[in-house]
């Protein structure tokens, strides 16, 4: 569902047409019959006595084999200047409709254009013996035919009015959302779509995987981070893959708009979430996640990192910049101070940063019961950025296997970037990936 596609619409064409039997009233001439009220709808018999010779050879000429469109065309335009009521009215336009898609049809597809339905389109939707069933079915296919012609406006107030009127077939819903996104309308467009899923849920179907990317793409484009963050969450619940968590994560910190929010801190979350959902794809990742743990102190988790992807051959053997980087981390491990004096140094602190780093360490290294314990130190005694140690709490929680503590932890996290890696993690906690 990527991009804008034509919307198909001869099958739901057909269905709205149906047939009609004109005869002569028996006998001799008829005194003119009394228009129907508008509820009635129409009626064969109270088509105009001037006008009902010409709707004849109308019926006549599309009902051969094949159907002689010529003849019938001719016998419309007679009819045209005979009519003299909404019942006449309302079979010409109907048959002009059938004689034009006849025509349409019959021509190369890259040569059709189905404009050339919007009139008598128009005329049936206007009538007022048109029965509401089918004026909705025709106020639909006129949304069609503005949404295939870019009129992208008029097809959201067409498919909106199809469905006051009682339409609810064809894709309806997505029909709408796809009309109003490309109308600038996304958050309406995306809340449509919200409907469309919906549905398809209630029917005990799965939406289709395009739709959800449809969704987040634009919610990216236009800048809307909750219907962002809520798409992502629906996607990944339905089609939770590892290479969709990698699309997912990368769109979100790595390029477009979300690169720009982000530190190095911050893709140090991201690439902890790549990790656990085996997402990180290619050495180049692996190097990049090493290079910036090195980069904000965390040497142990740069260490481990590398040396999973040594391991897995992700990274070849003797890469030399993955080699430089785990010297760089090895080194850095070696001076600094064990990490059970660090935390010793931490509980003797007034304030929680010391503690805050320390379970920094103990998470990159997976001890996540030790780091878990260690943030919560500093939150007692108090962190200059609540948000990051409630963020990296949560994590901690989540990978030690607590994750109804990890799901209140990272509901905590308020701030953005924070706050949406935090929702991420959540989504990871109610879908981890599953197979592709």
């Amino acid at each position: 569902m990527q991009g804008v596609s034509r919307i198909a619409i001869a099958g739901a064409l057909m269905l709205g047409l149906g047939s009609t039997v004109i005869a002569l009233p028996a006998g001799a001439k008829k005194k003119e019959p009394v228009e129907p009220a508008p509820a009635e709808g129409f009626n064969p018999k109270n088509l105009s006595n001037e006008a009902r010779p010409s709707l004849m050879a109308v019926q006549t000429a599309l009902a051969a084999t094949p159907p002689d469109l010529a003849t019938a065309e001719a016998k419309l335009t007679e009819a045209d200047a005979a009519a003299k009521n909404e019942s006449d009215r309302y079979i010409i336009a109907k048959m002009r409709l059938q004689v034009l898609n006849n025509k349409m049809q019959a021509m190369p597809e890259n040569q059709r254009n189905d404009m050339v339905l919007a009139d008598p389109l128009n005329a049936l939707i206007a009538n007022s013996i048109t029965p509401q069933a089918e004026k909705a079915q025709f106020t639909y296919i006129r949304g069609t035919i503005a949404y295939n012609n870019k009129d992208y406006a008029k097809a959201a107030t067409l498919f909106a009015s199809a469905r006051s009127l009682g339409y609810n077939k064809d894709d309806l819903a997505l029909n709408l959302a796809r009309a109003k996104v490309e109308a600038g309308d996304v958050a309406g467009g995306i809340a449509e779509l919200g409907t469309a899923v919906k549905a398809e849920q209630a029917a005990g179907r799965k939406p289709p995987q395009d739709w959800y990317k449809y969704a987040v793409s634009h919610a990216i484009k236009a800048n809307l981070p909750e219907q962002t963050n809520t798409w992502t969450q629906m996607w990944l619940a339905d089609y939770g893959t590892k290479e969709n968590w990698r699309t997912v994560i990368y769109t979100f910190g790595f390029s477009g708009p979300g690169a720009t929010r982000m530190n190095d801190r911050n893709r140090i979350d991201l690439y902890r979430l790549m990790r656990v959902t085996n997402s990180l794809a290619g050495a180049k990742e692996y190097i990049d996640y090493a290079d910036a743990s090195n980069k904000i102190g965390l040497p142990t988790e740069a260490k481990a990192v590398i040396k999973e992807g040594f391991d897995s051959k992700i990274i070849p053997a003797g890469n030399a910049t993955a080699t430089d980087i785990a010297k760089q981390a090895s080194e850095s491990i070696a001076s600094d101070k064990p990490l059970a004096a660090q935390e010793k140094a931490a509980a003797a602190a007034a304030k929680g940063d010391l503690a805050s780093q320390a379970g920094d360490a103990y998470l990159g290294e997976r001890n996540y019961a030790k780091a878990a314990q260690l943030y919560t130190l500093a939150a007692t005694k108090g962190v200059a950025d609540m948000d990051r140690l409630n963020l990296h709490l949560g994590i901690a929680q989540a990978l030690g296997g607590d994750k109804e503590n990890a799901k209140a932890t990272l509901m905590k996290v308020t701030t953005s970037p924070n706050s949406d890696i935090a929702k991420l993690w959540v989504t990871w906690l109610a879908s981890p990936p599953v197979a592709a």
